[in-house]
C-alpha cells in the first residue's frame, strides 16, 4: 500500500527521461528575433537581386534594338529617323523612330495594320490611336514604377499651335540621343562650341530644320564612339530626382514624347537639368543622367546608380550620373570629331 501511494504522489512530468513537447516564452522570443535578424540580413541582398535582374533585362531589350537598327539600316541603308513631321502644303504625317523599328523587334504584324500615309492622332487615324495603345515589352524598362495600364499617355500638341491630340499610348521608357544644345553644350564645350552637335539619328522636318537621314557611314566619330538610344522614363509623370513631381507633370503633360508611338518620342536635343531634376519651369544645367525625364532635359531612369545606353556598333553599356558634360556631349554627336580617351 505504502508503494501505491507513495507512486500516486509522483508528478507525471517528474521523470528525467521524459520529452518536453513546448518552447518556453523566452526560448520563442529567442528565435523570433534571430529570424527577424536573418530576414533583415537577406532582403538587401534579395533586393540586389532583383535589381540586378531588371537591368539585365533592360539592358537585353535595348540589345534588341540596336540588332533591330543594324537590320533595318542593312534593309534600306539609313538609319530609322528619330522622328520626321510634314506639314502644309504636304499633308500632316510623320512618326517616331519606334515605329518604323517594329518589324525588326518581332512586330511585324502591328508595322502592318499601321496607316503609314497620316498621322496617329485622334483627329487623323483613330485606328492608329488604338494600335499604339499596344503595350511593347521591348520598349518598358522593367525597372519603371506602375503597371503598363497605368502608365498610359497622352498627347497633346494644342499648347504648340497644332490641332492634334491622341489618348492612351502605351509608354515607352527609350529615346534617341538626338543631339546637345543650350546649357548642356555650354558645359560641354564652353563658350566655342561645335557647330554640329547634331546625333546619329536623324530629325527631318522642315518645320523644325531638318532635312537629313542618318547613316552608319555617315557617323564620322566611329561606331563604337557614338550612341544611339538612351533611356528616359516614359508615360504621363515627370520625375525630379526620382521623385514624381506634379508641377511639372501638369504643366508638361501631353508634350513628354512619353510613349513609343508619341510623334515627338525621338526630339530629345538633351539641354540638361539642374541637379535637382526639373523644377518649374524646367531650367538646363550640368545633370543629363537620372535628374530628371522631362523631355530634352535629361536621360533617366530607375536603376540604382545610372542609365543604359545603346551605342552605334550594338554595344549597351551603363552611365553613372557622374560622367562629365564633354564626355556625354562628345558621345552623342555624331561628327564633333572629339577625342574620348576613356568612358
Amino acid at each position: 500500500m505504502s508503494n501505491i501511494n507513495s507512486a500516486s504522489k509522483r508528478r507525471p512530468n517528474s521523470n528525467p527521461n521524459s520529452t518536453r513537447l513546448a518552447f518556453t516564452l523566452v526560448e520563442l522570443l529567442v528565435v523570433i528575433a534571430i529570424i527577424g535578424v536573418l530576414v533583415g540580413l537577406l532582403l538587401p541582398a534579395v533586393q540586389a537581386a532583383r535589381d540586378s535582374a531588371r537591368r539585365m533585362s533592360c539592358s537585353n531589350q535595348m540589345h534588341q534594338m540596336g540588332l533591330g537598327i543594324s537590320n533595318y539600316h542593312s534593309a534600306f541603308n539609313e538609319l530609322p529617323l528619330a522622328w520626321w513631321f510634314e506639314t502644309p502644303p504636304d499633308a500632316f504625317n510623320g512618326k517616331p523612330w519606334s515605329v518604323a523599328l517594329l518589324p525588326f523587334i518581332e512586330q511585324q504584324s502591328l508595322y502592318e495594320r499601321y496607316d503609314h500615309s497620316t498621322l496617329a492622332m485622334d483627329q487623323t487615324s483613330a485606328d492608329n490611336v488604338e494600335l499604339i495603345g499596344h503595350t511593347i515589352a521591348t520598349y518598358q524598362c522593367p525597372s519603371s514604377p506602375g503597371a503598363p495600364e497605368s502608365r498610359r499617355y497622352m498627347f497633346d500638341a494644342r499648347p504648340i499651335g497644332l490641332p492634334f491630340t491622341a489618348t492612351s499610348i502605351a509608354a515607352s521608357d527609350y529615346c534617341p540621343t538626338t543631339g546637345v544644345k543650350g546649357v548642356y553644350a555650354t558645359y560641354a564645350y564652353g563658350p566655342i562650341m561645335h557647330n554640329d552637335r547634331t546625333g546619329a539619328m536623324q530629325v527631318k522636318s522642315e518645320m523644325f530644320g531638318g532635312n537629313q537621314k542618318g547613316t552608319f557611314a555617315g557617323i564620322l566619330d566611329g561606331l563604337s564612339h557614338t550612341l544611339l538610344i538612351g533611356e528616359r522614363t516614359g508615360g504621363p509623370d515627370v520625375y525630379n530626382a526620382g521623385r514624381l513631381d506634379p508641377v511639372a507633370t501638369t504643366f508638361l503633360r501631353g508634350t513628354e514624347g512619353g510613349g513609343w508611338g508619341d510623334p515627338i518620342n525621338g526630339e530629345h536635343w538633351l539641354q540638361g537639368s539642374l541637379r535637382t531634376g526639373a523644377t518649374w519651369p524646367p531650367q538646363g544645367g550640368p545633370c543629363a543622367i537620372n535628374c530628371t525625364n522631362a523631355r530634352g532635359f535629361g536621360f533617366h531612369s530607375f536603376h540604382a546608380g545610372g542609365s543604359h545606353f545603346l551605342f552605334a556598333d550594338g554595344a549597351v553599356r551603363f552611365f553613372t550620373p557622374s560622367v562629365s558634360p564633354i564626355v556625354l556631349a562628345a558621345l552623342i554627336t555624331r561628327r564633333g570629331r572629339e577625342v574620348i580617351e576613356e568612358h
